[in-house]
């Protein structure tokens, strides 16, 4: 590991010690998805409204289709009661056409009867040879009454056969109204069955509209409770937050005990600065590295102390590094000694200025031996030089 990992220690610790500019982050974010879930709310409940409006005017048809199929139901057993009555009528005018019917035959049999003494079945000549017969005066005096019956009868036959023929015209014009009516009732009755065929649809997108609305419900619960949760994680963020901002103010109240000691902080190790805080060239890469802080050899023995009073943050063995240790200070300040072969410390000591917290291995190091040393407010680097005390020369 390299100042890379060190560098990557203090952003956990930042991490884990948030300051306020965190919790406003996490309400801008949770804020944002509680804005989003109030506009798909609103959405849904729009769509409910819609789905609503959609029903009472699909009823509204319904109510119409209704009203229009009654009526249509009316006209229809009209109909039938007309064209029942229509046929009862016809089958009437057919029995009495048939008795008429009968009654001409009976009287045409009546006429013949009364005609066959003188009409011989095999010559009508027979009739002339009677003419000239003695008793000519009682045959003549007999055919004029057979003729006055024959013309009785044939007056009457003709008389039914004109009604005959009325009731047959009756029946004609009640046949075809029939006919008519039975269209009507057709073209009634498949008008009918489209309403019905309307009417079905209508009613199953009622059913699909009311499902897709008991599922906006449920949707509508479950962002309920999103929002729910979402206001009181905010709630709790931001008395994370006025509790970061009331303690951050109260560290700051605390950081002119750090900030004072600029350009007066005594140095964490007895030596001279060899690698300086900025751009760092290289050798072998064309661009340049970001020095975090300073690199620092002791000239005398290798004890590292703590530059101002406060807490250890955090501490950890870096392979090929050495140790490595945090501590924080009032006003959201930290400084951090790396390289170190041995640490005296632990995570949660409260360590006072001045305080030994370790040491640079100063015979072990077959290279030149140095206390690598950060300087951050919050996460941002300083430069640790101008902290220090000038050195005297």
């Amino acid at each position: 590991m390299n100042l890379k990992a060190a560098a990557a220690g203090l952003l956990l610790l930042t991490a884990a010690y948030a300051s306020a500019d965190y919790y406003e982050d996490r309400l801008k974010e949770t804020r944002s998805y509680l804005t989003d879930i109030k506009k798909r709310l609103d959405e849904e409940r729009r769509q409910i409204d819609k789905i609503d409006n959609t029903k009472k005017t699909v009823a509204l048809k319904v109510d119409n289709l209704n009203e229009t199929l009654d009526v249509q139901g009316k006209m229809i057993s009209e109909l039938t009661g007309e064209s029942v009555q229509l046929r009862r009528e016809v089958q009437a005018l057919e029995r009495e056409t048939k008795t008429l019917n009968s009654e001409i035959a009976t009287i045409r049999d009546s006429v013949e009867t009364s005609n066959i003494y003188l009409i011989d079945n095999i010559e009508y000549v027979n009739i002339k040879l009677l003419l000239f017969t003695r008793e000519s005066r009682d045959t003549i005096k007999n055919m004029e009454i057979v003729e006055n019956i024959n013309t009785i009868l044939m007056k009457k036959a003709d008389e039914i056969a004109a009604k005959s023929a009325r009731l047959r015209q009756v029946k004609d014009e009640k046949e075809g109204k029939s006919r008519d009516i039975e269209h009507l009732l057709r073209m009634k009755q498949r008008l009918v069955d489209e309403y019905n065929t309307e009417k079905t649809k209508l009613n199953q997108l009622v059913a699909v509209m009311e499902q897709d609305k008991e599922s906006k419900r449920e949707y509508i619960k479950i962002l309920s409770q999103k929002q729910q949760d979402f206001e009181k994680k905010m709630d709790r963020i931001r008395v994370q937050l006025e509790e970061n901002r009331k303690k951050e103010k109260a560290d700051e109240g605390d950081a002119t005990l750090f900030g004072r000691l600029k350009g007066k902080m005594d140095w964490p190790l007895e030596g001279e600065i060899i690698e300086f805080f900025g751009p760092k060239k290289v050798e072998g890469f064309q661009g340049t590295i970001q020095n975090k802080g300073i690199k620092i050899s002791p000239s005398k023995h290798g004890d590292v102390r703590a530059v101002s009073e406060g807490t250890v943050k955090y501490v950890d063995n870096i392979r090929g590094f050495g140790n490595l240790v945090i501590v924080g200070h009032p006003g959201a300040y930290y400084s951090l000694y790396a390289n170190m072969g041995r640490v005296n410390v632990q995570t949660g000591n409260n360590v006072a200025a001045g305080q030994a917290i370790g040491s640079v291995a100063v015979d072990q190091q077959p290279e030149t031996p140095y206390l690598y040393f950060e300087i951050r407010k919050h996460n941002e680097a300083l430069n640790p030089a101008e902290w220090l005390k000038p050195v005297r020369r």
